[in-house]
C-alpha cells in the first residue's frame, strides 16, 4: 500500500487535490526499508569484512561506505578522491601497479587489515579496476559516495 503512488498522494492531499491548510508545510516521505545488516555492531561488521576476499571486500566497502565510515571502518574521502574513484580520470597512481600481476596484488592485499585494504583500494582504485581486481562502481554507488562527501563537508541534509 505504501508503494502505491496514489496512496501516498491521497495522504498528502484532500479530495480536491489541494494540500489541507493544517498540513500545508508537511511533506510525506516514504520510509526506506532498513536492512538488518545496518543495525549490527561495528565489531561484528568488522568480523564479517575480515572474511571477504579482496575483490568482494572492495565492492562491499564502496557499496556500504557511509555506514562503514560512520563506524570508523572506512577512511574519509576528499572530493578530489571521490572524483578520481568515480570517473575515468587520467590521474596517475603514486605507485603504478600495472607492472605487478593481479594474482600477486591479490596475494598482497589478502594480508592487509581491512582498513588498510580500503585505504589501498581508495588510493589505487582505477589501477585495480584496470587489472580486474576492483569492480566498476554502479551509478548508485557513485552517487552514494558523492553524497557522503557532501554530508561530511556540509553536514546532514
Amino acid at each position: 500500500m505504501a508503494d502505491d503512488p496514489q496512496w501516498t498522494q491521497d495522504l498528502a492531499t484532500n479530495e480536491s487535490g489541494d494540500l489541507p491548510a493544517s498540513t500545508s508545510n508537511a511533506i510525506v516521505q516514504q520510509a526506506t526499508p532498513q536492512h538488518p545488516f545496518y543495525s549490527l555492531p561495528a565489531e561484528l561488521i568488522l568480523d564479517i569484512v575480515d572474511l571477504l576476499p579482496p575483490e568482494a571486500f572492495i565492492n562491499f566497502v564502496f557499496a556500504n561506505y557511509p555506514l562503514l565510515h560512520s563506524y570508523g571502518l572506512a577512511p574519509a574521502l576528499s572530493r578530489p578522491r571521490v572524483v578520481y574513484i568515480t570517473t575515468q580520470t587520467g590521474i596517475p597512481a603514486l605507485f603504478p601497479l600495472l607492472s605487478i600481476p593481479p594474482e600477486i596484488m591479490l596475494h598482497v592485499m589478502r594480508h592487509l587489515k581491512p582498513i588498510d585494504m580500503m585505504r589501498f583500494a581508495v588510493a589505487n582504485y582505477q589501477d585495480l579496476v584496470h587489472q580486474g581486481i576492483a569492480p566498476p562502481l554502479s551509478e548508485e554507488t557513485r552517487r552514494q559516495l558523492r553524497n557522503a562527501v557532501n554530508r561530511e563537508r556540509f553536514g546532514p541534509d
